[in-house]
């Protein structure tokens, strides 16, 4: 007679289950820890994405800025210095501008210009009320009509009466400040002799 031990056969079973069970077991936490993974990295690239973007927002204002600082749009096209009689000192200047193409609007009331000379130095502002002094300039389209704002390509005819005349071989600096951009320089130097009422300074 055959005797079957049945405690052997459930130990072989119960073994079984427990591996099982402790496969499951790793299979469970190796999911887990991969989806917390998963989860992590969509978050890193979530904050890369908007760190990024907020980045480059701020690099093209800067760009932009400094474009606007470095670059200056406008420029002078002539210098012309005017005498009350002919042979007198120069007492007034008149000074054309012009914005280049593609350029921006320059706000003349935002403008400072300084007239400077070998005993003096004149800052003057943009003014429409009073007529041009040491302390104030004016600006007009080519028509006359007073142009506080010139528009790129526009030309702006510009006068300045500064403190002290400008004699012959007189020499003299106007400097162009605009709110932004580069400052515009541009030296004077008067002939020898002056032929009539007005001589060209520049160019």
């Amino acid at each position: 007679m055959k005797i079957i031990s049945l405690e052997g056969d459930t130990m072989i079973k119960s073994k079984n289950n427990i591996l099982k069970n402790n496969t499951g077991d790793v299979g469970i936490g190796t999911l887990i820890i991969f989806i917390a993974m998963v989860l992590v990295a969509a978050v890193a690239a979530a904050v890369l994405i908007q760190t990024s973007g907020v980045l480059q927002q701020k690099a093209q204002i800067t760009g932009k800025q400094a474009t606007a600082e470095v670059a200056s749009n406008l420029k002078v096209v002539s210098i012309v210095g005017n005498t009350l009689t002919i042979g007198a000192n120069i007492d007034n200047f008149t000074v054309t501008v012009q914005t280049a193409p593609g350029g921006s609007d320059i706000d003349f009331s935002k403008v400072i210009i300084k007239y400077i000379d070998s005993t003096k130095t004149d800052t003057l502002n943009y003014t429409k009320t009073v007529s041009p002094d040491p302390t104030n300039f004016r600006i007009n389209d080519t028509t006359g009509v007073d142009n506080q704002v010139l528009s790129p390509g526009e030309i702006g005819v510009i006068r300045i009466t500064p403190t002290n005349s400008l004699a012959t071989r007189g020499k003299a600096t106007i400097e162009i400040i605009p709110e932004t951009g580069t400052m515009v320089i541009q030296n004077v130097v008067a002939p020898a002799t002056f032929k009539s009422d007005f001589v060209q300074l520049f160019p």
